[in-house]
């Protein structure tokens, strides 16, 4: 899953359509190396915002007994005001094959300068069980997870599943890391199939996609709009093509730059 790296309510459905049962196999997420190429699509009056570039690199590994995910994401924001600032943001995570342990390693910097850094570990207690999020930095805290919590490759996982199944939304309580807020509940409307490239493109991506929008809310909060939105396409075997990550002032689109295979361990 592409991480949620930031801090907007669910607009229309994204081509929904209603489709009856179908037998589907599970997800089988491959493996790969993707780079995407990140700009400015919208901003609000007030954001202080008026441009973005960068870029952001993902790599999902098959590590033997778990998935390993990189996700960096570097930004140049230029402001209203004149100026600009590199943010970058450096997301490290392991996850179980059973979807049961993960350690989440975040570090955050702007102009070089970390301003924030988050790290620790979460087990849940079975599946469909509750569990806890440990953090040792910044400070050392507990975080209880609710029963149904589940990690981000197992998010996906699921929610490829249902779109195979022919759901036209998903819901889940999801705990990723990327922040001391604790879980979040993942609101997922599912569109209907995407047509095939027509160059055929990657043999990664060329094949069955959806389109999806996710909605972020902290379970702790009461604010009826989600912080943060992200909409993508997802490929059957995890890759995602473009991607519109939707922040509180504005939004950034990332467009599929480069993708390669990795190995799948034997282990």
């Amino acid at each position: 899953m592409i991480r949620r790296l930031g801090a907007a309510a669910a607009g229309a459905v994204l081509g929904v359509l209603v489709f009856g049962p179908v037998a589907a196999a599970p997800a089988d997420l491959a493996p790969h190396r993707a780079v995407y190429d990140m700009r400015l699509a919208t901003t609000r009056s007030g954001s202080g915002i008026v441009g973005a570039t960068g870029t952001m690199s993902y790599e999902f590994t098959d590590s033997c007994d778990g998935w390993t995910v990189e996700n960096r994401i570097a930004i140049t924001y230029a402001y209203t005001e004149g100026g600009e600032a590199i943010s970058t943001t450096d997301f490290l995570t392991w996850e179980s094959k059973d979807g049961l342990k993960y350690r989440f390693r975040l570090r955050n910097t702007r102009d070089g300068q970390v301003t924030e850094e988050v790290e620790g570990t979460a087990e849940l207690k079975g599946r469909g069980q509750g569990g806890t999020a440990r953090f040792t930095r910044p400070e050392v805290v507990s975080v209880a997870l609710p029963k149904g919590t589940v990690f981000p490759t197992d998010h996906t996982a699921r929610l490829i599943d249902a779109a195979q199944t022919g759901s036209r939304s998903f819901f889940r309580v999801v705990f990723d890391g990327s922040g001391t807020e604790g879980p979040y509940e993942v609101n997922a409307l599912i569109g209907r199939p995407l047509a095939l490239p027509a160059n055929g493109g990657n043999s990664l991506t060329a094949a069955p996609a959806w389109p999806m929008r996710l909605a972020f809310f902290p379970v702790a909060s009461k604010d009826a709009a989600p912080d943060f939105e992200m909409a993508l396409d997802y490929v059957n075997n995890g890759i995602a093509r473009d991607i519109v990550q939707s922040f509180k002032n504005f939004s950034l689109k990332g467009r599929l730059q480069h993708v390669e295979s990795l190995p799948r361990r034997g282990c």
